[in-house]
């Protein structure tokens, strides 16, 4: 097992790459995340575990650890590097030179040509300075995520003409040339005199007839899956193909569970102590001589200690509700209520400041019930899973988590950012009645039809798209690209958080977080916030939607029946509200002007109808 001492992020071992990934390095060099078994924490683990009482129970997990980093042995100082097992894949590698191949073992470290004396061409033979192989650019995955070397050998000696048998003396060699730059210029050859080019390797069923998939899982050290095997059919893929790895990360808001009485230094105790003292108890009674015996350890009143505890145990009580099966709508609901209105406090993770919408000027009052500002919040990303070939939405949490790991430790990777932002709640009454119309109903059938033949493809159950939250979602895009204007953020920096229902509803929630985060516990500088306050938020509402009025694409854009990512969205392009992946919670789909303002053809279908004369 290598350790990589490459420069990465522990973001980035969340997203995008993280246990099964091939990451690419300086120096032509690929490796693969190793599973997390053979991640290492050292004997004191307690400095990298994150607490979420939410989330553990809804990914149904006892702990989330931050990525393990590196510490310098002869200094106290942390060193930027993280310290994460990986193994070597794709394990076929070739001299840049000569073309000589070689296949190596996961563990192995990077090879240097052998110098094979070939009869023609080019050779390293009798070269003093051996150059370095870099890994070969062809590998196959299967739907089920495991993943193999693009069987080469066999390819070779499988043509469609003849068939050579393969001995133990056989090597091969890659080269590329000739008149063509697609897959029929890119050559194998053998030293038996076998010879043939990548053309046709990409169709479907290319290798059925002499490969199979073999439930490969480099990750975890498995060559073949004996025990639960795989058979099926594989594609052909480049190794840095973003159909290779998809990563599936679930993410929480934190929610005090604390009243805003609670001390900083209290918060903290019952942080480090709380699982402790709940389950050191005495005939179901909290031991008040163990409290005690903390209180006067660490200096703060017993009675606040005993009551703080008591009312994180009442707070937990609709934690015990959630679970693994649990949708994602129903998860945020309790953080939906939070947001609408008053929660936290400075000396928490989370402060939510509830203003009614009478507050703001009459021109917006009609579309929001209220407006939260959120000058402080903490966000948990948990990496669950990955999937291979499509985002597999039809795979449970617990079917993800075993393709992880082979023990049985019962923690996920997680990462914490800490940040601020601006919370609206939509008037229910007024959308319920815009989404009554015949007309919405009608365009949101439209986008309904391409989001269902997306989740078909990916497994996933359908769903009667709703129209409120195309609506919504596209609102959050347009104001994201407003504030990045008038805040000063980069539009990639800033995210949404949608609290509504894709289909028909079952949760009474109609809200968005417009928020921004980052790695430092400080958060960010409150520019979101200060523009959220009444008198400034009703300019960036009302430009958003002046500017969602046109596109430079129009009339092409709003008169689209298809556009986008697996044609889910309607009228939405680049040049109006599409934004960097990382701000949207689905990859740039389910969005529509139309909803919002109106088409040419018919202005009363938009939810926002504002009279900028009152302002």
């Amino acid at each position: 097992m290598a350790y990589s001492q490459k420069p990465i992020r522990r973001a980035q071992l969340i997203s995008p790459w993280g246990v099964g990934a091939i990451v690419p390095f300086p120096e032509d060099e690929a490796l693969m995340i190793a599973g997390l078994d053979m991640w290492t924490f050292g004997n004191d683990k307690t400095e990298f575990i994150i607490k979420d009482e939410r989330l553990e129970k809804r990914l149904g997990v006892k702990e989330l650890r931050r990525p393990p980093d590196f510490r310098d042995p002869k200094s106290d100082r942390r060193n930027a590097l993280i310290k994460i097992p990986a193994v070597r894949f794709p394990r076929w590698q070739y001299c840049p030179f000569c073309g000589t191949m070689s296949q190596s073992s996961y563990y192995s470290a990077q090879e240097k040509c052998d110098g094979y004396i070939w009869p023609h061409g080019r050779s390293c033979a009798g070269k003093k300075f051996k150059r370095r192989l870099i890994p070969e650019r062809f590998i196959v995955i299967c739907p089920d995520g495991h993943i193999d070397d693009f069987p080469i050998m066999k390819w070779v000696h499988n043509n469609h003409k003849n068939t050579m048998p393969v001995t133990e003396n056989c090597r091969l060699r890659r080269s590329t040339g000739g008149t063509s730059a697609s897959l029929s210029g890119v050559f194998y050859e053998c030293s038996c005199g076998a010879k043939r080019s990548m053309a046709g390797a990409t169709r479907n069923g290319a290798l059925d007839k002499i490969y199979k998939c073999k439930g490969t899982k480099p990750w975890l050290g498995i060559e073949e899956d004996t025990e639960y095997p795989c058979d099926q059919s594989v594609t052909v893929v480049q190794r840095g193909g973003t159909n290779v790895w998809f990563a599936d990360v679930r993410s929480s808001i934190y929610i005090p569970v604390d009243d805003d009485e609670a001390s900083r230094r209290i918060i903290k105790i019952l942080d480090d102590y709380f699982e402790v003292i709940n389950n050191r108890r005495i005939n179901g009674e909290i031991d008040r001589s163990f409290v005690e015996f903390i209180a006067h350890d660490k200096h703060v009143d017993p009675d606040k200690l005993y009551d703080a505890i008591l009312r994180r145990i009442d707070n937990l009580e609709d934690v015990d509700e959630i679970s693994e099966d649990m949708s994602e709508e129903k998860f945020r609901l309790a953080e939906y209520n939070v947001f609408v209105k008053n929660s936290g406090g400075d000396k928490q993770g989370f402060h939510s400041i509830n203003y009614s919408i009478k507050k703001y000027h009459p021109v917006i009052q009609k579309y929001f019930n209220s407006i939260s500002l959120v000058p402080k919040l903490r966000e948990i990303r948990a990496f669950v899973g990955f999937s291979r070939l499509q985002p597999n939405d039809g795979q449970s949490i617990k079917d993800k988590k075993n393709m992880l790991r082979l023990g049985e430790e019962d923690w996920l990777p997680a990462i914490e950012v800490y940040g601020e932002g601006i919370f609206f709640e939509l008037n229910s009454a007024e959308l319920k009645k815009w989404a009554s119309r015949s007309t919405v109903a009608q365009r949101a059938l439209k986008l309904s039809v391409s989001y269902n033949s997306m989740l078909k493809r990916r497994n996933a159950e359908s769903c009667e798209l709703n129209a409120k939250y195309v609506l919504i979602h596209t609102f959050a895009h347009l104001l994201i690209n407003q504030l990045s204007y008038e805040c000063g953020y980069g539009s990639s920096s800033i995210r949404e958080r949608i609290y509504c229902d894709k289909g028909d509803t079952e949760n009474e929630m109609y809200g968005v977080l417009i928020y921004t985060a980052s790695g430092d516990s400080e958060g960010s500088l409150g520019g979101l916030v200060r523009q959220g306050t009444p008198d400034r938020i009703e300019d960036t509402i009302i430009g958003a939607i002046r500017n969602a009025k046109w596109c430079s694409a129009d009339p092409i854009c709003i008169q689209s029946i298809g556009q986008g990512p697996d044609n889910c969205n309607l009228a939405a392009c680049h040049n109006c509200a599409l934004l960097p992946e990382t701000c949207c919670e689905n990859g740039n789909r389910l969005l529509d002007r139309g909803l919002v303002v109106g088409t040419l053809e018919n202005s009363d279908i938009g939810y926002f109808d504002i009279d900028e004369g009152l302002l």
